[in-house]
């Protein structure tokens, strides 16, 4: 795609994103770049949107690729949640095991 057209295409997505937007205090911060100010949980800050027509022509690769990376982090997230439990318990049969060996003791002391 030429400069010109992807420009001029950049520029038209950012005005339809600025007008559905136009309840916000929107203000630009680049040719394709706007920002407007939030507050959560009483904290100030910013959201900034870019609009990007890159000049690859891989989008859908990006696609999947994304995808597949935020289903290895939820595999890993996974593994280490089970990794985790298995650990809690094993530490919970230790610390039975202890009390076990403790009463005994004093039992035997007794």
């Amino acid at each position: 795609m030429k400069v010109a057209l992807a420009n001029s295409i950049r520029e038209q997505y950012v005005q339809k994103l600025m007008s559905l937007l136009s309840d916000e205090d929107i203000g630009m911060i680049a040719s394709n770049s706007f920002n407007f100010p939030i507050v959560a949980d009483g904290e100030e800050s910013w959201v900034e949107i870019m609009v990007k027509i890159p000049k690859e022509d891989d989008g859908y690769d990006k696609r999947e690729e994304y995808s597949l990376k935020v289903a290895d982090r939820k595999a890993k997230a996974e593994e280490k949640a089970k990794a985790k439990a298995k650990k809690i318990e094993r530490d919970k049969a230790k610390r039975a095991e202890q009390k076990g060996e403790e009463s005994l003791s004093l039992l035997v002391t007794s």
